[in-house]
């Protein structure tokens, strides 16, 4: 068992409840999020997964139960300036009359995903099939980076941690599909968070959300880098592995890709660790003198002072890719807006819980704190969630498809 700690600064900024009524963003979680804070902020991992290397392998092989496939996304491909594209992935699909997408007013949950990750990752759709089954019934949509998800690479640009404009853009056309007013949450993992809390730090108040999450975020790439680069055992099993997985979405795309000037093949196509794939592809392709240079530019824990929306950040100190030296605790404490709760154990984007079929812990304070921003901001008629049922609706929807 290992509690949850809050980690914030000494005045947590204001969240309104209604017209009249605030309270601070951590008083709104003491009463919201019982998962995150009281007697039941507390994390069991499954037994016989009770390291963080062995919550992320188990991680790595889960794919989720057979009634994440009832998950059919409705893919908008959203244009980029330079040529290139990013797929919008929706759920539900939006409605339409003539082919023509309708604006909706429903409380929308915008997801990023994880290192060559997409929509099909099932720490992605293990949240979306409770917070958008009843009684939540909230909208979703998840950014694809470029060239994942299976979608098709247009120009030779991927994506990198540092690199906000693409989400950007995503964030401006997807607000553009709901009515004025619409409650918007978006939350990362892992990369996706790295690249979330950037963009968030980099547009202060103008970005078009209600509030963020940020799941397994490195925050520190430098320090990630050399914890990763720190033993054999982590170059070959973590680094070895993520810098495997770019090469194959590199393979994949090497048409396009091989028309960059920068492109060297035999570099990149050797390349043993992250780090190594990083100095001859990533740094190459964006415009950086090395990979350190990158690591620098990337770190999203440079950004966490000019957050000016509710973030909320969840790590667990044993992953194995992020663990608590990469934490920014005095970044977190300077800033009125963002609360890190912190596990002792979950590995990266594990938390799995139970013997008999494991699901994600995680799972249960993020539709508590989803929901809980949602309803203050939803301006539409409807019946209200007590936050103590959050979690049991959590429990109950994944009893019933299997995945608990």
């Amino acid at each position: 068992m290992t509690n949850v700690q809050l980690i914030h600064h000494q005045e947590t900024v204001k969240v309104p409840l209604d017209k009249s009524t605030s309270v601070s963003l951590l008083d709104f979680i003491q009463r919201n999020c019982p998962h995150l804070y009281g007697p039941e902020a507390t994390y069991h991992p499954t037994p016989y997964l009770f390291n963080g290397h062995l919550q992320t392998a188990y991680a790595a092989y889960y794919k989720g139960t057979l009634s994440m496939d009832d998950i059919k996304y409705e893919r908008d491909y959203l244009p980029m300036s330079d040529g290139g594209q990013i797929a919008l992935d929706w759920f539900p699909a939006l409605p339409k009359t003539n082919d023509q997408p309708l604006l909706v007013d429903t409380p929308t949950l915008v997801c990023l995903h994880g290192l060559t990750g997409g929509s099909h990752e099932s720490y992605i759709r293990g949240l979306l099939e409770v917070v958008t089954a009843a009684p939540f019934n909230y909208q979703s949509v998840v950014i694809n980076n470029r060239g994942c998800g299976k979608s098709e690479l247009k120009t030779p640009h991927l994506f990198c941690g540092a690199y906000t404009e693409d989400i950007r853009v995503a964030m401006k056309r997807i607000r553009s599909q709901l009515k004025p007013g619409t409650p918007m949450i978006a939350i990362g993992f892992s990369l996706g968070a790295n690249i979330l809390v950037k963009y968030l730090g980099e547009e202060g108040d103008k970005v078009p959300l209600t509030a963020a999450i940020s799941v397994a975020n490195p925050f520190d790439f430098v320090n990630s880098g050399d914890l990763l680069d720190k033993t054999a055992f982590s170059r070959r099993v973590y680094s070895g592995s993520m810098a495997g997985n770019l090469q194959r979405l590199v393979r994949l795309h090497e048409t396009v890709l091989e028309k960059h000037d920068k492109y060297d093949r035999e570099k990149v196509m050797n390349a043993t660790t992250l780090r190594e794939f990083d100095e001859h592809f990533t740094s190459k392709f964006f415009g950086y003198s090395s990979a350190s240079a990158y690591y620098h530019d990337a770190s999203s824990y440079r950004k966490i002072e000019n957050v000016q929306i509710p973030l909320l950040c969840l790590n667990a100190l044993d992953d194995p890719i992020a663990n608590g030296a990469c934490l920014p605790i005095e970044q977190v404490k300077a800033n009125p807006n963002v609360i890190l709760a912190v596990t002792a154990q979950g590995g990266h984007i594990g938390w799995f819980e139970h013997i008999r079929q494991p699901s994600r812990w995680m799972n249960k304070p993020l539709a508590e704190f989803i929901t809980a921003m949602f309803q203050v901001h939803d301006q539409r008629s409807s019946h209200h969630i007590d936050p103590a049922d959050v979690a049991t609706e959590v429990e109950a929807i994944e009893h019933e498809k299997g995945l608990a």
